[in-house]
């Protein structure tokens, strides 16, 4: 009885070795599937990446490319500086029109009584300041930028 039973066992014992070996080949199926499928990832994301790197280049030389067509374009001396007088002038033209505005305004509530210590503060208001703000920053900040990019 003894022998029947070391047989069965012998023989049962046999098989263990081989279902630990198939949880484990199939573990290791499992893990292999989701490093391949995180591996996919990276690719896709690089891929991506890659994509947008090359539009951006693409965008820098389109830029440059302008910049240098603009810079190729001679109209002569007069046409060049018109040209070049177009921004100072429409600034120049904006800046009258707000005197102006502002000087009948101001003309308007001096009729009305008002002592010009009561109209000036109604005259620059918060939006006249930010507007001001602006425009200063926009002229002088450009000069200041050009000058750094100059010494560069």
């Amino acid at each position: 009885m003894l022998s029947l039973l070391g047989s069965l066992l012998g023989f049962g014992t046999s098989f263990v070795p081989a279902v630990f070996n198939h949880f484990k080949e199939k573990s290791e199926r499992e893990h292999e599937l989701k490093k391949m499928e995180l591996q996919a990832q990276l690719i896709e994301k690089n891929i991506s990446l890659d994509i947008k790197k090359l539009q951006a280049q693409a965008d820098v030389e389109e830029t440059k490319g302008l910049y240098e067509h603009d810079a190729s374009l001679k109209g002569g001396s007069f046409v060049d500086t018109m040209r070049a007088s177009v921004r100072p002038v429409i600034t120049y033209t904006f800046f009258g029109l707000f005197v102006a505005i502002k000087g009948c305004a101001l003309i308007s509530l001096l009729g009305q009584g008002k002592l010009l210590i009561e109209a000036l503060p109604l005259l620059w208001d918060q939006e006249t300041s930010a507007l001001f703000a602006a425009v200063v920053s926009f002229w002088f900040g450009g000069r200041a930028l050009d000058k750094l990019s100059k010494k560069k």
